[in-house]
């Protein structure tokens, strides 16, 4: 699913990593560790295609869906934490109020799994300690951490074949 080749990036001279190659597969799990410094964050933004490398190749398989969750507390808005959850389909709200209205909406609803996205929105955000009165709160008021998780909870929900954590 990821194919990394010869991976070098350096900083003002000062080298990261020198020609890392890595194979992830489907249902691998790979744990990464390293010093402050080391070049993590900058692997993982390689990956995403934030940054170029300067020697190298990073291969993800065509159609992957790719999830990441940042390191610093990750921005809130004025969604519930509910919404933020069920936020895998960018759309998925306003899909809602237009299935009401549209034929054609309500097939594109019932494709990106709708029906099911709230119910298990909910289901995960349980699992990471939110209580049932937290789902309406606006995510803009919980804590840093908080967010974090509510963010942590969209990415569980959306089960992209690849998670950056």
């Amino acid at each position: 699913m990821l194919t990394v080749s010869q991976l070098s990036k350096s900083f003002a001279g000062r080298a990261l990593f020198d020609d890392v190659s890595l194979q992830v597969n489907r249902g691998d799990r790979i744990g990464l560790v390293g010093p402050n410094g080391a070049g993590k964050s900058t692997l993982f933004a390689l990956l995403l295609g934030d940054v170029s490398p300067d020697k190298g190749t990073v291969a993800i398989e065509k159609n992957a869906t790719i999830g990441f969750l940042p390191q610093e507390t990750a921005a809130a808005g004025d969604e519930t934490v509910l919404e933020l959850a069920c936020s895998k389909v960018a759309h998925a709200s306003s899909l809602r109020a237009e299935e009401k209205r549209k034929l054609e909406a309500y097939a594109t609803f019932d494709e990106h799994g709708g029906w099911e996205l709230e119910p298990k929105a909910k289901r995960v955000l349980a699992g990471l300690a939110f209580r049932e009165t937290d789902f309406d709160r606006p995510a803009r008021a919980l804590s840093g951490g908080w967010i974090m998780r509510a963010h942590l909870a969209r990415l569980l929900v959306m089960e992209p074949d690849l998670l950056l954590l």
